[in-house]
């Protein structure tokens, strides 16, 4: 059941305005009438037949291994120009794709094995179920991200007395009070008129229902919370809120919110994703020019490594997993108008809420949920691909796991208590996007079957892909060739090749048990917050680390098996070699996710963001200390300074500290505190933590932190640029596999039984 109900019947009935002329997300073509975009869908259908008859074509093993070739060449040669031409890019990706529709059809005839022989079929079975998902799933996601759109800031029109009203919510629950205050003040400092936005902290860790259990220590800690939250609010200018119980997590929280304000426009904000200072200047315009708009969705942008990219040192130099998602996936979504609520980041309409009551509420995912109900009704969206708030990721491996299971269950929730196909209201691209985006979420189920299934015939000889040595160059090899190359592609400068790989094998075996109660509990999940903010003390293994151990030796043993068999049946080498080859493929997936989960020693609580930026310290006699800003944290400064002033800096308690903001020139001034001073090649690094005086330096401290957009864009930007080609990227990818994941072998060979057993490995030396 929704949280609340609909404010009237009438409202359900009320159809959102139609989008005025040039800013439909559909293409242009077949935007006519019925008959016409009818007449649009049978073509297409006549095409798909046409294209699915010649991929089904049988043709001889030679004959199918030249056509892939000439594809690939065809396929090569096009894709160099598919960054500036459409058509390339189309063609491109349909040429790859019929590669695929043939593999496909190949293995339907004549690889699975009998039906009467059901210790073979059964297992052959379960692989081709897992390759037909996958499958549905390529061809679901090339339709969505095939013509991404990518949106730039709508200018916000009229006098800025009559911009309309924006209530800011940031729900809160167990946080920090630290990670709170630089998510507030960033809020507060927001480039928009004083008047026409409220920020609301909605405080749910200090709620009557916590400040009055029975735990006598636990009502304190929420008094105290509460008491100290409610006095942060009213230095800062914040609303606080705090209502009487905890029912039905996030959403309830926003909702009793949303009943208590009255801007026409809600910002919600995760409690440590903080906005930038252009966040409302560049997404409330898009409302003023498109009526029946209810979503402006950001991207998640994040300033601290996730457990993959800390313990296997890629954060400073390749895109983040998020990233594939929020710059191709989003913007595609975004073309057919499919572009969804992801929780945070985001402004939405407050009629369009009305009609559905606010979040919805009846699954874990209530962004997705809500973004889906209002799709339905006829609302649009747009995506703005443009970093608008720095946010955390989970930091451990375990809070990593317990984020994505929750993504997991979510989704899957929708997929059966909602289910896209059976909506009524959806257009029919949005029911394949919605489809697509739900579908991914099944990945536990088919990562472990294609890691595992080469053991069936090393350890137990079982023949469950029937394909000897010659057809696997000829189908195989061509099949996978043609999906990295397509990968590559369409993301290549958002993820480099085999990470996506890696991030589905690390979630899926945990992932899986909370998916697998989902289906048959649906209502059963619960809203859990994902901590931040946590620390790992020494280099270890995580806790969630046996599964891997144990996926890892079998693979190995299977290497070895295979090697052997090798070896004594030289009549069964055509079969063995291709086992070998998956086997191999398998084992070095598994030993990448041992370096995952061994975890490294990570106590810095607060990311630095790398800055080249000139600034000034003027110290207590109004002497001006010239420096350059090394990087920044929400706690403080890495400053450079020449050498000669290290005595005059020694006596120093805080000294002011400023400098021009880049984009409009604006001087940002705060005190800071002197931590500590290393002399280094003629320099001085100065660590300097933040002494804000009063709510004004506050602000600063935020704007100086959390900025203007255009300073993540070229972070972002950055690392893009050092995006590999197709081979380097594999070259780089076990660059930073081998070293970490001999590494976790070692210890996981010396250490294992005290691992398995839940105890946490000796600490190690760091690399």
């Amino acid at each position: 059941m929704p949280i609340t109900p609909s404010l009237s019947s009438s409202a359900n009935d009320r159809r959102p305005p139609p989008p005025p002329p040039g800013v439909g997300t559909r293409p242009p073509a077949g935007a006519g009438t019925r008959l016409t975009r009818w007449l649009m869908w049978a073509l297409c259908a006549v095409s798909a037949a046409a294209f699915l008859s010649l991929a089904a074509l049988p043709v001889g093993r030679d004959a199918s291994a030249a056509v892939s070739i000439a594809i690939v060449v065809v396929a090569g040669v096009l894709g160099r120009f598919s960054e500036r031409f459409w058509h390339a890019r189309t063609m491109t990706v349909l040429l790859l794709a019929f590669i695929t529709l043939r593999y496909f059809f190949w293995r339907i005839d004549g690889t699975l094995p009998p039906a009467d022989d059901l210790l073979n079929f059964i297992p052959g079975l379960i692989l081709f179920l897992a390759e037909l998902m996958t499958f549905t799933l390529f061809f679901l996601s090339l339709f969505v991200i095939l013509d991404p759109v990518v949106r730039k800031p709508v200018p916000l029109v009229g006098e800025p007395a009559t911009w309309p009203t924006v209530d800011v919510f940031i729900p809160s629950y167990n946080e920090d009070t630290e990670l709170l205050e630089a998510t507030l003040a960033a809020a507060v400092a927001i480039d928009y008129p004083r008047d026409r936005f409220t920020v609301f902290l909605l405080d749910d860790g200090g709620t009557d229902q916590k400040v009055n259990q029975a735990d006598p220590a636990a009502a304190a800690a929420a008094r105290e919370r509460r008491a100290t939250l409610s006095a942060l609010c009213e230095r800062l200018g914040v609303r606080y809120i705090a209502r009487e119980r905890n029912e039905h997590a996030k959403a309830g929280n926003v909702n009793y919110a949303f009943r208590r304000s009255s801007g026409e426009l809600i910002l919600i904000l995760d409690a440590d994703h903080a906005p930038t200072v252009d966040f409302l200047r560049s997404t409330v315009g898009f409302f003023q020019r498109d009526p029946g708009l209810f979503l402006v969705q950001t991207p998640h942008f994040f300033v601290n490594p996730d457990p993959v990219e800390y313990n296997l040192r890629t954060f400073d130099r390749m895109p983040g997993e998020n990233e594939m998602f929020y710059y191709s996936i989003q913007p595609g979504l975004d073309r057919w108008n499919a572009s969804f609520f992801c929780g945070s980041a985001a402004v939405l309409r407050r009629t369009a809420l009305q009609e559905v009551g606010g979040l919805a509420g009846e699954t874990i995912t209530e962004d997705c949920e809500t973004a889906l109900e209002l799709h339905s009704r006829g609302w649009r969206s747009a995506y703005l691909p443009r970093p608008l708030i720095a946010g955390l990721q989970p930091e451990t491996f375990s809070t990593f796991i317990a984020q994505r299971s929750r993504w997991a269950q979510g989704m899957i929730q929708l997929f059966i208590l909602k289910n896209p196909w059976l909506k009524r209201g959806l257009t029919i691209p949005q029911r394949l996007c919605y489809a697509s985006t739900m579908m991914y979420w099944f990945f536990w189920f088919w990562r472990p079957v294609f890691m595992l299934a080469p053991l069936c015939y090393a350890f137990f000889g079982l023949e469950i892909f029937r394909v000897n040595l010659y057809d696997f160059t000829c189908f195989v090899l061509p099949h996978i060739f043609s999906a990295i190359f397509l990968g590559h592609l369409l993301h290549g400068r958002t993820r480099w090749p085999l990470f996506s790989e890696l991030y589905e094998y690390v979630q899926s075996l945990h992932v899986g048990r909370a998916a697998l109660s989902t289906i048959f509990s649906p209502r059963k999940p619960t809203f859990k917050v994902t901590a931040k903010g946590e620390a790992v003390d020494r280099t270890r293994f995580s806790e969630h680390a046996g599964p891997f151990l144990v996926v890892a030796l079998l693979l190995g043993a299977g290497l070895a098996l295979c090697a052997w068999r090798y070896a004594m049946f030289p009549e069964h080498r055509d079969a063995i070699a291709p086992v070998a080859v998956w086997n191999l493929l398998s084992f070095l997936l598994a030993a990448s996710g041992l370096a995952v989960v061994y975890e490294r020693k990570r106590v810095r609580k607060q990311e630095r963001v790398a800055m080249d930026r000139p600034g000034e310290l003027t110290l207590d006699d109004g002497t001006v200390v010239p420096l350059t800003v090394a990087d920044v944290s929400a706690g403080g400064l890495g400053l450079r300074v020449e050498g000669r002033w290290g005595d005059r800096l020694a006596g120093q308690d805080k000294p002011l500290f400023s400098t021009a903001d880049p984009i409009d020139g604006q001087v940002l001034a705060t005190r800071v505190k002197l931590l500590r001073t290393e002399a280094r090649g003629g320099e001085l690094l100065v660590g300097a933590g933040f002494a804000p005086a009063d709510r004004d330096e506050v602000l600063t401290v935020s704007r100086l932190v959390f900025g203007n957009s255009a300073g993540w864009d070229a972070w972002i930007g950055r690392k893009r640029s050092n995006a590999p080609n197709l081979m380097l990227g594999f070259v780089y990818f076990f660059s930073r596999i081998v070293p970490r994941a001999t590494v976790a072998i070692v210890a996981m060979l010396v250490l294992g039984v005290r691992t398995l057993a839940g105890r946490p490995a000796a600490e190690a030396e760091e690399r």
